[in-house]
């Protein structure tokens, strides 16, 4: 009963962590910061208002990749001999996230900074530059959520 609870421990840390960030992406991407730029209608303060909502959010997304990837790292040893296709399509999920965590990297160490400091001229492509970065970090992480219902049925036999 004991390692029953255990694994869908592992399960559940990994389906949840990336469907949470999933959604908070979704959110922030096509819904605040849309609609947070209507409201402010180009002021300085739609700036002030995303930095405050922001702020100390970086290292909930590292904690939570980490638990993501820790997670993973156990299913895979777990389920190791489960065939060519099945390491296969977990292959291909550690390279998604690798890609993910590397444009959050990126997202939050160099244009973050960038943005604060930037000219007011220079934030609508910074803006920009955030928007396709948050789409193709969204695309990747459903892509690896299909990809781990693929892992799943393949393991199955299905």
């Amino acid at each position: 009963m004991i390692e029953l609870a255990i694994a869908g421990l592992r399960l559940g840390v990994h389906v949840l962590g990336g469907g949470v960030w999933i959604g908070a992406m979704f959110f922030s991407v096509f819904v605040l910061h849309p609609r947070a730029e209507v409201f402010f209608a180009g002021k300085p303060q739609f700036e002030d208002l995303l930095f405050t909502v922001v702020q100390g959010a970086r290292w909930k997304v590292v904690a939570g990749a980490a638990a993501i990837a820790t997670s993973g790292a156990a299913l895979l040893w777990e389920h190791r001999a489960a065939g060519p296709w099945w390491l296969a399509v977990v292959a291909a999920k550690i390279g998604l996230l690798l890609l993910v965590i590397g444009l959050f990297t990126y997202v939050s160490w160099v244009l973050w900074p960038r943005r604060v400091f930037a000219a007011e001229a220079e934030l609508p492509a910074i803006r920009a530059v955030f928007r396709r970065i948050g789409a193709l970090m969204i695309a990747a992480n459903a892509l690896n959520v299909g990809l781990g219902v693929l892992a799943r049925l393949l393991r199955a036999g299905a």
